[in-house]
């Protein structure tokens, strides 16, 4: 069975409050989401502590981390779209994410 790997890098949008708020979504939201779909594994958020990408002169604060593991991806992802939107406290402006297939690793 394949397995994938989604990171999530985001942040909240800017205002008081708001990175309260998108954490508490976070927790008590969009995790249990990814969490009810049986072929996500894990779903994880973490607090970016440094990094380096080029071309990006501020670093997101968080990403979320999601692996899955499937031979169908593709009926994975509409499920993904079928989730709860996303809460305006998040900043998708200013969001990007990657999504890979494991190549090597642990069986």
């Amino acid at each position: 069975m394949a397995r994938y790997l989604i990171l999530a890098l985001n942040g909240p949008t800017d205002g008081e409050g708001d990175e309260e708020t998108l954490n508490r979504w976070y927790e008590d939201v969009h995790l249990p989401d990814f969490k009810a779909i049986p072929e996500v594994k894990t779903a994880r958020r973490y607090k970016i502590l440094r990094g380096n990408v080029p071309g990006v002169d501020q670093l997101w604060p968080t990403v979320a981390a999601y692996e899955i593991e499937t031979d169908d991806m593709a009926a994975v992802s509409a499920k993904l779209q079928q989730m709860r939107p996303f809460d305006p406290t998040l900043d998708r402006s200013k969001s990007a994410n990657i999504m890979a297939v494991q190549i090597q690793g642990d069986e």
